[in-house]
């Protein structure tokens, strides 16, 4: 992340408090020194939640006055070799290093600024080092610190990191479509500038770059880009849709890809996939109106979570939509952090911020339960239950068209019987004969053919009866991982 303005960066650094992350010198140019403070520095700004630490030269360091200095990091040499090749070498995790030398009122100053990999804590030549005080330690003598550092680098999320430094107020708003946020809240959009980006900073969609300027997050990039290309981060994370004519890859009619992020583009993403999909005419209130065939509420809920639990750390991998005659599939980078058998009823999130911003602008459902709301809606609409498919880098949701139960295959019966035990057992209720009539559309002469599906599925595995004593006309099941 480039320093583009090391005066404003110096005046605002010296209008903080005291910090770890934060180390004034004046002209020690000792090589090991600087390894070990920067390591401290990168260390404390994992555990402040910073994106950078900074070592400052020119500054006296308890008065905090301009004092100037004699050090130019780009002349300091290690046996011949450059300081920035020399602490690359004996820094790990490899970080990013800006050396800037500068001049600010007819005095010189040098600033050595860090970014954090936060993937774990900052060793120089082999040793991690913590800053108490003004002092640096190995981090090893302060087990406390140290367990406190490994649990911040697990918080770390991709969105929180920086997608574009030190932007303008008319950059920032050019680049974002700030008023969707307003609009998806059913707010009226502030009249002042400074309300916005004051709100966009408590929500993490931005940050105060210690420049004069804006960073645009991960998140704020993915949620209100303008257009997506702009942010290189991200660029990659666009959605794609590609419609087929038939049930596969044979004929494809038509691709496209979306540029806006997914706040700004998600409500015509929905349109634009649901005019795709064949509808069926029905007389409601008398009236003849072409209804759609697929669960809307599935689309909706399933498509954001591809979105939200994707993997942004997998590159040259983005939400892919396919739709064919029969069916559509929706797939997402990275692998699932749930087992298929549970995904119904577990709640994990791979990206906490993404799904919590998606959650507060009304784009789906509420923590856990949209999965839950997607196969409730199918099993009221008789469609066969989705399916979910991993792979070691991706997962993929496959939402079927209309099928009558005698087009259902042995194992799309089995699957939907389970997933219609989950979805009662989580209502706090059980499944039956009965229950799973009314799933299938079957009447009560079928009464048979749902005990089938039953019997194939308890043989599967998948089903347990609650009460092994009570009569088999009148059991009642739940899931197998809820066995009593």
């Amino acid at each position: 992340m480039p320093i583009k303005d090391p005066a404003a960066l110096l005046a605002r650094l010296l209008k903080r408090e005291e910090s770890a992350w934060l180390e004034f010198k004046t002209n020690n140019a000792d090589p090991q020194t600087i390894g070990k403070t920067l390591s401290a520095c990168a260390n404390a700004a994992i555990l402040a939640g910073q994106e950078r630490a900074y070592i400052v030269w020119g500054i006296a360091d308890k008065a905090r006055s301009r004092v100037g200095t004699t050090l130019k990091l780009q002349d300091v040499k290690i046996g011949g070799e450059n300081l920035q090749n020399w602490l690359s070498r004996l820094v790990a995790p490899r970080l990013m290093m800006e050396f800037c030398d500068f001049e600010d009122a007819g005095k010189s100053y040098a600033i050595l600024a860090v970014e954090p990999s936060y993937e774990r804590p900052v060793k120089f030549s082999g040793c991690e080092y913590i800053r108490l005080g003004e002092n640096v330690k190995p981090l090893a003598d302060f087990p406390d610190h140290e367990r406190a550092l490994w649990l911040a680098t697990g918080r770390y999320r991709f969105e929180s990191a920086i997608a574009l430094p030190h932007q303008t107020e008319d950059q920032l708003f050019a680049l974002l479509d700030t008023s969707v946020y307003y609009k998806l809240r059913g707010d009226e959009v502030p009249p002042r500038q400074s309300e916005i980006i004051r709100t966009f900073r408590q929500r993490g969609f931005l940050r105060d770059d210690n420049e004069g300027g804006h960073d645009i997050t991960n998140l704020g990039a993915l949620l209100f880009a303008s257009d997506i290309r702009h942010f290189p981060s991200i660029s990659g994370k666009s959605i794609r849709v590609i419609q087929y004519s038939g049930k596969d890859k044979a004929k494809s009619v038509g691709e496209t890809e979306g540029t806006k992020g997914y706040a700004v583009g998600f409500p015509g993403l929905l349109r634009f996939i649901t005019n795709k999909l064949p509808t069926q005419e029905r007389i409601v209130d008398g009236v003849r109106r072409a209804l759609p065939t697929y669960s809307e509420i599935a689309i909706r809920e399933i498509v954001a979570n591809a979105l939200i639990h994707q993997d942004f750390t997998i590159s040259g991998s983005c939400p892919v939509i396919e739709i064919y005659d029969d069916r559509l599939e929706i797939a997402n980078p990275g692998n699932s952090l749930i087992g298929v058998d549970r995904m119904i009823d577990d709640r994990r999130s791979r990206n906490e911020k993404l799904a919590a911003a998606m959650r507060e602008l009304g784009l789906c459902e509420e923590r856990g339960s949209g999965i839950d709301k997607a196969i409730i809606d199918i099993e009221e609409r008789s469609l066969p239950a989705p399916e979910f498919f991993f792979s070691e880098d991706a997962m993929k949701v496959v939402i079927f068209g209309p099928k009558a139960f005698r087009q259902l295959s042995k194992a799309d019966k089995v699957w939907a019987c389970f997933c219609h035990c989950v979805v009662r057992y989580i209502r706090r209720d059980y499944m039956t004969n009965t229950t799973l009539r009314k799933r299938f559309s079957l009447s009560d002469d079928e009464y048979q053919a749902a005990s089938s599906v039953i019997a194939d599925t308890r043989q599967a595995g998948k089903i347990v009866e609650a009460d092994p004593e009570q009569g088999r006309r009148n059991a009642r099941y739940v899931p197998y991982w809820a066995a009593p």
